[in-house]
């Protein structure tokens, strides 16, 4: 009978990282070449090149136009050109610019390419970001468990950035999402490194992007950690002010009185829109989820919404209940905080597609390394087998190819669209239990 030898082991454990870095690298690569192939690559990027050739020449008012046709989208001449010429010849409809118009300014060095070439830069673009996102979580995490084991560990976190379908998801339309993750790693690793102000300032950046990431700071509020609130009000102000120079007073106003009214439309039922709203609208309505048509949502369904909302609320805040310094270890709870509040960001959205699940890059790397630093049953280790594989499943995107009516017709078909959202709230579940644990301890 032989013994495995110490050597042997730790060339098992280096032979295991090496393969699991080739394979992400090389799967990365792959898929970045053949979404180039894709009839719909960079489609989201369409808006964001036009915003860029309109600071350019000056020309912003398309930037603040209402919307006359429905959420995201418009037929405002220079946007709709553009994606006639690239993706829907025929479309009447296009989509548009939501966004606060300082952030136009992010996409003027785009303005002088052609639209095939910069959507390929701009890939390049987010493969770089996803990969300084995964370089930040790696600096903030500084491993200290098992050295031998701290090769393989690093193996697993580049793996899983480089092939989280959430990932691949944004790099193929061409959206901000990773961008908004690479801002969100930056000011984790100042709380990592005990620098609030800088990042309260890199938090700021993002919450005027797409508005949910204000609930990271609003919990900072609840914390009282007033310095990573003042800078992110700092940074948010300061594109607040860039917007009102790029467009004036009457741009802003027009602004305003826009999103307000995409935040007053109805549901979308489309198959990857994957937060409880979406799961709601695909179990218990019959709308086109094949479309992205808004729809008038049934009393019921929005009661039932709001009413987990605040179930899911209570939930956390419960968890929440101890502050991080009031436990055993205040880094972790913090963390498990941050994971908690990037879940209901994302679940309470009425509007979650799969690309903006990159948040749960950091969630999913938290609950790895607790796991790797304790003991884990076999019930908490299929829990979180299951929600990982159900967030990166696509919601089963096959079940598209079926007849619409029998989408409409078969309840399981419809409520298999979303995967995503279930592993979601399957691993915001698991976090819940494990941040009320830090809760009392002592």
């Amino acid at each position: 009978m032989t013994t495995q030898s110490p050597a042997s082991a730790t060339n098992a454990l280096r032979l295991t990282a090496a393969l699991l870095l080739a394979f992400a690298g090389a799967f990365l690569v792959y898929y970045g070449i053949n979404t180039l192939n894709d009839p719909v690559f960079a489609i989201d990027f369409s808006p964001y090149y036009v915003a860029g050739q309109l600071v350019a020449r000056g020309e912003v008012a398309p930037l603040t136009a209402p919307s006359r046709v429905g959420m995201f989208a418009t037929d405002v001449a220079p946007f709709l050109k553009n994606f006639q010429k690239y993706f829907f010849h025929d479309s009447p409809l296009a989509t548009g610019w939501v966004y606060l118009p300082g952030y136009a300014w992010l996409f003027r060095p785009f303005a002088d390419l052609d639209f095939p070439t910069a959507a390929r830069v701009w890939l390049g673009v987010n493969v770089i970001l996803l990969g300084a996102s995964i370089a930040l979580v790696l600096r903030a995490r500084l491993w200290r468990g098992d050295p031998q084991l701290a090769a393989l560990r690093v193996a697993w976190i580049i793996f899983l950035g480089l092939t989280f379908q959430p990932m691949l998801d944004n790099l193929w339309h061409g959206n901000v999402s990773i961008l908004i993750l690479f801002c969100f790693c930056a000011g984790y690793y100042f709380l990592r490194r005990e620098q609030p102000l800088l990042a309260g300032l890199a938090l700021g950046l993002i919450v005027p992007l797409k508005f949910y990431p204000a609930l990271i700071v609003l919990y900072f509020v609840w914390r009282r950690d007033w310095r990573v609130v003042i800078g992110a009000a700092i940074s948010s102000l300061a594109l607040v002010t860039l917007s009102w120079f790029t467009v004036g007073a009457n741009g802003m106003i027009e602004y305003a009185q826009k999103i307000l009214g995409e935040l007053g439309a109805g549901g979308v039922p489309a198959f990857n829109n994957q937060s409880l709203a979406g799961f709601l609208l695909h179990a218990f309505t019959f709308g086109d989820v094949n479309g992205w048509q808004d729809m008038a949502v049934p009393m019921p369904v929005t009661v039932l919404r709001y009413a987990l909302i605040l179930g899911l609320l209570g939930a956390v805040a419960w968890a929440m209940r101890r502050a991080p310094e009031k436990t055993g270890n205040a880094v972790l709870a913090r963390d498990f905080d941050l994971a908690l509040v990037i879940g209901v960001m994302l679940i309470a959205s009425p509007i979650t597609w799969y690309h903006y699940y990159v948040w749960l890059f950091l969630p999913v790397v938290i609950v790895l390394d607790y796991f790797l630093m304790r003991a884990m049953s076999r019930r908490q280790l299929f829990v979180f087998a299951l929600a990982y594989g159900l967030i990166v499943v696509q919601g089963i995107a096959p079940i598209r190819a079926f007849a619409a009516q029998a989408i409409q017709d078969v309840w399981l078909l419809r409520v298999l669209l979303s995967t995503s959202f279930c592993g979601a709230a399957i691993l915001i579940g698991l976090i819940l239990r494990l941040r009320a644990e830090q809760g009392v301890t002592q």
